[in-house]
């Protein structure tokens, strides 16, 4: 299902954190719900988020994914890359296609509206099901990350999605700070 099968359905595109306090409400519960206890994440310093997108029915929030434009090392070579991150639906309303549909909208921003190369995600491995039967590939490369601290190596699924859908898993990584 996705927001044009049901004309209810609205997408609203968020530039940053420009968000109503039903929309951060709604965020802050929900991201604190699924990923505030995430260990590999603790300590690490966080991408900035440039769009959200917002899945709604009848006024009623349904689903979230932020999008951050970033450079990363692919194999050693610098490329712009969207990063999908905090894409959840509550417990209730999943199963029902909210996460596809909007999904489907935050690859078609990423790769159309912003001509990306490639989108990037970091994941738990009981999340990695759900992007590999949308076409991402898990990375079996290592993943690095710049801090400040110096680098660190990523300790969770990290996927790729290539605009042209060529994919390929054997990639080494490198995020380095801003």
């Amino acid at each position: 299902m996705n927001s044009s099968e049901n004309p209810n359905y609205h997408l609203e595109v968020i530039e940053g954190n420009d968000l109503s306090a039903e929309q951060e409400e709604f965020i802050n519960y929900w991201n604190q719900h699924y990923f505030g206890e995430i260990a590999v994440a603790k300590g690490l310093a966080k991408a900035p988020v440039h769009w959200r997108l917002i899945l709604s029915e009848d006024r009623n929030l349904l689903s979230h994914v932020a999008l951050t434009g970033m450079k990363i090392e692919l194999n050693v070579e610098r490329i712009k890359v969207g990063a999908v991150g905090g894409l959840f639906t509550p417990p209730e309303l999943q199963g029902r296609g909210h996460a596809t549909a909007l999904m489907d909208h935050a690859e078609d921003f990423l790769f159309d509206r912003l001509e990306l190369p490639a989108c990037i995600l970091f994941c738990l491995p009981e999340l990695v099901p759900f992007y590999t039967r949308r076409g991402w590939s898990l990375v079996e490369g290592p993943v690095t990350l710049q801090q400040k601290t110096g680098v660190v190596t990523w300790g969770a699924a990290a996927m790729l999605l290539n605009a042209n859908q060529g994919q390929s898993v054997n990639h080494t990584i490198h995020v380095p700070m801003k």
